[in-house]
């Protein structure tokens, strides 16, 4: 009999450094043939465009989320996979932010030449306590954690230690049956990332759509941006916009430039070969704060250089 194809499930909510660990897994050679398979909530799928997959096969999953409006998708990307000339020897699924990584597995686990090897979640260690408790996502944020085989806490160099011992003392209530690994710049160890096994897929969790959680929208900005208006406007934002993320055109060097935006943190980085794709926003419901942060963001891009 063929062996099943492993699959590791990365999850983690918006801007907790999901493709950071992907990139840095990919950037470190190894014997195995690894695919890559990318969802992202929203019209354009910024994530698949900063993979940075060198020999390895990236397939998209956009607008929607593979747990629950396209899941469909997910068993045909599989088949896919599958279906390679040199089929891999493991798969690496980084989900929406905003999936629940439990139903991912479930359909992981029993898709023909395919078997779960493990769910790893992202968690930002300077946020998720604050998302946890979210009125909003507090029980999708729980439901990832608490799914989780293990737990990579990124950005830890934010907290003090103090702060990390409350916070893994935090978590380890809120998923006891995870492991927990810091790491910094996307820094897991290859062989926790993939190399983990899971007896059998986790039960999912028990919620609506993602579309009766969160809402997108797409900037496409008409003219290059100035940069400078877009930080002050990205540094304006409601904490009700979790995430910005996007490619535009710079009116100053004329470059591509990737716009990153999670809580109180903006980015603003060169992407240069890239085309730009626009901004994509995602916060919870209701929409009146992702409207007024859209007309705040397209103000400050339809400004004019000085």
């Amino acid at each position: 009999m063929t062996p099943r194809i492993p699959v590791t499930v990365l999850s983690g909510y918006l801007g907790s450094g999901k493709t950071t660990i992907v990139n840095r897994r990919l950037a470190e050679p190894g014997p195995l043939r690894l695919a890559v398979l990318v969802n992202d909530f929203g019209a354009v799928n910024v994530d698949a465009r900063l993979i940075e997959a060198a020999d390895s096969p990236v397939v998209e999953l956009a607008n929607g989320c593979v747990c629950c409006s396209i899941g469909d998708d997910l068993g045909a990307a599989l088949d896919a996979v599958a279906a390679l000339p040199q089929p891999p020897d493991h798969v690496l699924l980084e989900a929406s932010g905003v999936a629940d990584p439990a139903r991912i597995a479930m359909t992981v686990g029993y898709w023909p030449g395919f078997r779960l090897d493990a769910i790893v979640v992202a968690a930002d260690a300077e946020t998720v306590r604050k998302r946890a408790q979210d009125k909003y996502v507090g029980t999708l944020v729980r439901q990832q954690l608490a799914s989780a085989d293990l737990i990579a806490l990124t950005k830890t160099d934010l907290l003090y230690e103090h702060q990390a011992d409350d916070l893994q003392a935090w978590l380890a209530l809120v998923a006891p049956r995870a492991r927990l690994v810091e790491t910094q710049f996307g820094n897991i160890p290859n062989a926790l990332l993939i190399g983990q096994a899971s007896p059998s897929p986790t039960a999912p969790g028990h919620h609506g759509s993602h579309a009766d959680i969160f809402v997108t929208a797409t900037l496409h900005p008409e003219t290059p941006v100035n940069l400078p208006r877009l930080r002050a406007a990205l540094a304006a934002l409601p904490e009700t916009v979790h995430r910005v993320k996007g490619l535009v055109q710079d009116a100053e060097s004329g470059e591509t430039v990737l716009v990153q935006s999670v809580g109180a943190r903006h980015e603003i980085t060169p992407a240069p070969g890239l085309v730009p794709t626009g901004l994509v926003l995602i916060a919870p419901r209701p929409t009146a704060s992702l409207d007024a942060a859209v007309e705040s963001l397209s103000r400050a891009c339809a400004e004019p250089a000085d």
